[in-house]
């Protein structure tokens, strides 16, 4: 059965990477959340996509007191999305000034899961930076791992396999047919990003995806049901 997993929480109907879209996410009944994670100056594991606050601001220089209330830590994000499934995004790009090759933000999330005493199984690590994905599933390969791509599905999908990571999770328009079986062949799962018009996702369902990362996870749950 296709997991559908809520983009950022439920980020539709409420504000984005905030305790209130992952309550409410797991109150749709979504399978899984997505959520963003990135460093503090001070350290600190944080829920947040873009490396600046609206304000312009960059976290990497701002400490955790420094930020609004509404942006949670790692601990209280989690804590937030009960039982289900959590993918947590490692947020690390070569394109961004605040690029770590030291991975810290890899350390701090081990750190984190480390001190939790949930199943290794309901943890799904994935990235888009491949060497802070290999170096995180270096120091756990018990924790499920996903490369994360856009564009040329062929290569994420190789790569994905040659790494030895769990998953791959390629653009939804980048996905076929033909490569969900030869992924699923290859004993990876395939979660789609991000999906949210009707017949897309049933399309996709109808592939046999195994999830499907989307901004409506009550409507992706509601078509699911209906195909069931």
């Amino acid at each position: 059965m296709t997991a559908i997993f809520a983009h950022r929480g439920a980020r539709r109907a409420a504000p984005e990477n905030t305790e209130t879209a992952f309550q409410l996410a797991v109150e749709m009944g979504a399978d899984g959340i997505e959520l963003d994670v990135r460093l503090t100056a001070d350290g600190v594991a944080i829920i947040h996509h873009d490396p600046s606050l609206a304000d312009g601001r960059n976290l990497h220089n701002l400490s955790l007191r420094d930020l609004p209330e509404r942006i949670p830590s790692l601990q209280t994000a989690l804590d937030a999305c009960g039982s289900v499934i959590v993918n947590i995004e490692l947020k690390n790009s070569l394109t961004e000034p605040c690029y770590d090759p030291n991975f810290e933000v890899v350390h701090r999330v081990i750190d984190e899961l480390d001190l939790r005493s949930d199943d290794v199984a309901r943890w799904l690590v994935s990235s888009f930076d491949l060497a802070t994905l290999d170096e995180f599933h270096r120091l756990r390969p018990e924790i499920p791992t996903a490369f994360l791509t856009s564009g040329d599905p062929e290569f994420g999908l190789s790569r994905a396999i040659n790494g030895g990571h769990s998953a791959w999770h390629p653009w939804w328009q980048d996905v076929s047919i033909e490569l969900v079986v030869e992924a699923q062949d290859h004993g990876l799962a395939v979660n789609a990003w991000t999906c949210n018009e009707p017949e897309d996702i049933e399309r996709l369902i109808g592939w046999g995806i195994d999830g499907i990362i989307t901004d409506v996870p009550d409507i992706g749950l509601l078509i699911r049901d209906q195909l069931r």
